[in-house]
C-alpha cells in the first residue's frame, strides 16, 4: 500500500466513494423537500455536480494546488492529460461533494440559474482558496494554516464549516420560504415528503465521507481503517443522542432531529479523525449533535431559514469539532487551540465575506428567488415545467375552491394511489351532495311552513289592530256627539220664541238614530263573535257618523236663529271664499262622479263678507247639490254682482229635482214633515240656507223639476256686506 501505484488505487477507489456525497445528498434533500419541489431538487443536485467538476478542473485545482502564495495556489489551470493524477480526481470528487451543502439551505425558494451562480462562487472563490491554506503543504507555497500547524484531516474546515458558513449567509440574504416564520417567537415547521428516502441519503453520505477519511488519510501516511471507525463510531454517537433526546423531549426533538444528530456525529470528527480514539469519537460525536442542535436553534432566532437543517448541522458540528482536535491529546495544547480556533474564524469571515459579495453582484443581473406565486405552486411546475400525481391533485382542488361555487369532481382516471384517492374524493362530494340535498329539501319545507304561520300571525294582528281601531275611532266619535249635544243644549238656552219647536226638532232628530245606537250596543254586549263585532262597529260608526252631521246642522240652525244681525266675524274677500270651496268640494263630486264647474264674475272682486256666514250659505248649496245628482251629472256655482247693491249666487245641478210642496217642508224644520230633501233624509241645509239669507237682508229662490234639475238662487245686499264690513 506505500507504492505509488497502491496510493493511486487508493485515492481512486476513495474519490469513487467521495463521489456518493452527491447521491447521498440529492436522496436526502428529496425527502426532506416537500413534493412539489422535488424534481427541482435533482435538478440544482445534476447541474452543481456539473458546474462544480468543470470550476475545480479548470480553476479550483490550480488555486487549491502547492504553489503560488500562502493564500492561493498557482496552477495547474486547465489541466490536460499530462497532469491526471489521482490527487486531481479525488481533489474534484470531495469539491463537488462541498458544494452539495449549498442545496439544502436554499431549497424551495432559489432560481435555478440563481442557485447556480452561488455554486460558481463557492467552487470558485471559497472552496479552492480554504483548501489551499488547510491542505496545501509544503514550506514554499503551502497554505498559511498549514504552515501555522492547523489539523483538518477529512474536511472538517474545508467542506463542512466552509460550506456552511457559505450557505446560510446565502439563505440570509436571499431570505427564508413563505409563511416559515410567522412571528419572533414561533415557527412555522414545513412536513418533507418521504423520511425513508432522507435516512438513505443519510447512510449515502456517510459512505461518501468515509472516502473522503480514507483518501486523505492514505495521504499522510494514516492507517484508513482507523480513521473510518472513528466516523462510525461518531455517526452512531450522534444518532443515539438524538434517539435518546426524541424519547425525553419529543416535543423539541422530532426524528429530523435524529437525521441531523447522525451527520453531525461524523462531522464532528471530521477534521482530527486520524487523532481521536475510540471512546473520545463516541464522546465528541454525542456532543458534537447536542452542538449542532443548539446552532439549529441560533440560526432559527436569527431569522435565517435553513431548509432542511443541514448547513446548521455542518457548521456547528464542523466548528466544534475543529476546536476540538486540539483536545485530542490530553492535556490540550494552549497554542493549538488557538491555531484551531483562529483558523475557524478566518475560514468563516472569508467564507462568509466572498458569498454575501458574490450573491450581492449576481442579484445585479439574475433573479435570485423565484415570486411568491411560484414558490406556492411548486418549482416543480415554475422552474422546470413538470409536476406530480400529488401536485395534479392540489392543483385539481385548488381550482375546485377557488373557481367552484359547490364542490366538483376531481379527475380520477389516473391509475395508483393519486387515482385512488380522487375516486374516493369523489364519492365522499357525492354523498355530501345527497345530504345537502336533503337538509335544503328540509329547509324549503321548514321555510314554507313558517311562512304561512308568519302569515297568519300577521293578518290575525292586522285584524286585532283594526278592530281596536275601530273601537277608538267609535269611542272618539261618541265622545265628540256627547260634546255638540252639549253645545247644543248650551245653544238652546239663548234661543227665544222658537224653544219649543227646536225641542221637537231636536227630538224628532235625534231620537231614532240614538235608539239605535242604543241597540246596537246591547246586541254588542250579547255577542263576542268576530263576525259580529265587525258588522256591529260598523253599524255603529255609520249612525254615529249620521247623528253627528244631524248634530251640526241643529246647531248651526240653532246659533244662527240667535242672530238678529249678521255675526261680527272675520271679513274675507269673496272671491277667495268661492275658491275655498270649490277646493273643498271638487273632491267629493269627483269621487262620486259629477262635473262640479265653479265660476264668478270679476266685478266681486274687492267685496269682502263675513266668512262664516258666505261660506256656510254656498257649502251647503253645493253639497246638497252633489248629493242629488247621480253619476255623470253636472254641477255649477256662479257668483255675480247683481245690481249695485247685490251679490248673487245661483246654484245649479241636473239632479231629481223636488216638488213646490218638499221644497216648502224643506225651509221649516220645525214641521214634522221636514225630513225629505236629499238621499239622506233629515238635514237641515236648506233651512239653514234661509236663516243664514234672512239674516242677510237677502231673498232665496229655489226653482225645480222633478227628474230635470234644480236651481237655487241666493241674492244678498250689497249694503249688507259692506255693513258687515265695516262691522267687522
Amino acid at each position: 500500500m506505500d507504492s505509488p501505484v497502491s496510493t493511486d488505487l487508493w485515492q481512486v477507489a476513495a474519490a469513487f466513494c467521495v463521489f456518493l456525497v452527491l447521491a447521498g445528498h440529492v436522496t436526502l434533500e428529496s425527502g426532506l423537500v416537500r413534493a412539489k419541489h422535488s424534481v427541482n431538487a435533482a435538478a440544482k443536485a445534476l447541474v452543481q455536480a456539473g458546474l462544480s467538476v468543470l470550476l475545480v478542473w479548470a480553476v479550483g485545482y490550480g488555486l487549491m494546488s502547492v504553489g503560488g502564495n500562502g493564500l492561493m495556489g498557482g496552477g495547474p489551470f486547465f489541466p490536460d492529460t499530462a497532469f491526471a493524477s489521482s490527487d486531481l480526481l479525488f481533489m474534484i470528487a470531495v469539491s463537488a461533494a462541498a458544494a452539495t451543502i449549498l442545496s439544502g439551505p436554499l431549497a424551495e425558494r432559489t432560481t435555478l440559474r440563481g442557485y447556480a451562480a452561488v455554486v460558481l462562487i463557492f467552487s470558485t472563490a471559497i472552496a479552492p482558496i480554504v483548501a489551499h491554506w488547510v491542505w496545501a503543504k509544503g514550506a514554499d507555497g503551502g497554505g498559511w494554516l498549514n504552515q501555522f500547524g492547523f489539523i483538518d484531516l477529512a474536511g472538517g474546515a474545508v467542506i463542512h464549516v466552509a460550506g456552511g458558513v457559505a450557505a446560510l449567509t446565502a439563505a440570509a440574504m436571499i431570505g427564508p420560504r413563505s409563511g416559515r416564520f410567522t412571528d419572533a417567537k414561533r415557527t412555522t415547521v414545513i412536513q418533507s415528503q418521504s423520511f425513508p428516502f432522507a435516512a438513505l441519503g443519510v447512510l449515502l453520505l456517510w459512505l461518501g465521507w468515509f472516502g473522503i477519511a480514507a483518501g486523505k488519510a492514505i495521504g499522510i501516511g494514516a492507517p484508513p481503517a482507523a480513521a473510518i471507525l472513528v466516523l462510525i463510531l461518531a455517526g452512531a454517537a450522534g444518532t443515539t443522542t438524538a434517539f435518546i433526546a426524541s424519547q425525553i423531549a419529543p416535543r423539541q426533538i422530532t426524528v429530523i432531529q435524529i437525521i441531523h444528530g447522525a451527520l453531525a456525529g461524523v462531522v464532528a470528527v471530521a477534521a482530527g479523525a486520524h487523532l481521536f480514539s475510540p471512546l473520545a469519537a463516541v464522546l465528541i460525536g454525542a456532543l458534537g449533535a447536542g452542538v449542532a442542535f443548539g446552532g439549529a436553534r441560533l440560526v432559527e432566532h436569527a431569522g435565517i431559514d435553513d431548509a432542511l437543517g443541514i448547513a446548521s448541522v455542518h457548521l456547528f458540528a464542523g466548528g466544534f469539532g475543529i476546536v476540538a482536535v486540539a483536545f485530542a491529546a490530553l492535556p490540550p495544547d494552549a497554542g493549538m487551540v488557538g491555531v484551531q480556533a483562529a483558523g475557524l474564524i478566518a475560514i468563516c469571515l472569508w467564507s462568509a465575506g466572498l458569498m454575501a459579495a458574490g450573491i450581492a453582484a449576481a442579484r445585479l443581473v439574475l433573479q435570485m428567488r423565484v415570486a411568491r406565486d411560484d414558490e406556492r405552486i411548486g418549482l416543480n411546475v415554475s422552474e422546470h415545467g413538470m409536476t406530480t400525481d400529488v401536485a395534479l391533485l392540489v392543483g385539481q382542488m385548488n381550482a375546485v375552491n377557488r373557481y367552484s361555487g359547490s364542490f366538483a369532481y376531481l379527475d380520477a382516471d389516473t391509475d395508483g394511489e393519486i387515482g385512488q384517492v380522487a375516486r374516493e374524493y369523489n364519492r365522499a362530494v357525492d354523498i355530501f351532495r345527497a345530504q345537502i340535498t336533503g337538509v335544503r329539501d328540509q329547509l324549503a319545507t321548514t321555510k314554507g311552513e313558517l311562512d304561512e304561520t308568519h302569515a297568519d300571525n300577521v293578518r290575525l294582528a292586522g285584524e286585532l289592530t283594526q278592530r281596536d281601531e275601530r273601537l277608538e275611532e267609535a269611542t272618539r266619535e261618541v265622545a265628540l256627539l256627547t260634546d255638540q249635544i252639549a253645545r247644543a243644549l248650551v245653544s238652546m238656552q239663548g234661543l227665544q220664541g222658537l224653544r219649543t219647536g227646536i225641542v221637537r226638532l231636536i227630538g224628532r232628530t235625534f231620537r231614532p238614530p240614538i235608539e239605535r245606537l242604543h241597540a246596537l250596543a246591547l246586541r254588542a254586549d250579547a255577542s263576542r263573535t268576530p263576525a259580529d263585532m265587525d258588522e256591529l262597529i260598523e253599524a255603529a260608526r255609520d249612525e254615529t257618523a249620521r247623528l253627528a252631521r244631524r248634530l251640526a246642522d241643529v246647531i248651526d240652525y240653532a246659533e244662527a236663529s240667535t242672530f238678529a244681525t249678521p255675526p261680527t266675524l272675520d271679513r274675507t274677500p269673496v272671491d277667495k271664499l268661492i275658491s275655498e270651496v270649490n277646493m273643498v268640494h271638487r273632491g267629493r263630486a269627483e269621487a262620486k262622479g259629477v262635473k262640479l264647474r265653479v265660476v264668478w264674475a270679476p266685478d266681486v272682486s274687492g267685496m269682502v263678507i263675513s266668512a262664516a256666514t258666505l261660506r256656510k250659505i254656498m257649502s251647503e248649496l253645493v253639497e246638497n247639490a252633489i248629493e242629488t245628482t247621480r253619476t255623470g251629472g253636472l254641477v255649477s256655482l256662479l257668483a255675480k254682482r247683481g245690481g249695485p247693491s247685490e251679490l248673487i249666487i245661483d246654484v245649479v245641478d241636473s239632479g231629481a229635482g223636488i216638488s213646490p210642496g218638499q221644497i216648502a217642508q224643506a225651509l221649516d224644520p220645525l214641521t214634522e214633515s221636514a225630513l225629505a230633501i236629499g238621499d239622506e233624509p233629515g238635514r237641515l241645509g236648506l233651512a239653514l240656507v234661509k236663516k243664514l239669507v234672512d239674516i242677510h237682508e237677502g231673498t232665496l229662490t229655489i226653482r225645480s223639476k222633478p227628474g230635470v234639475g234644480t236651481q237655487i238662487r241666493a241674492t244678498l245686499k250689497i249694503d249688507a256686506l259692506e255693513s258687515t264690513a265695516r262691522r267687522a
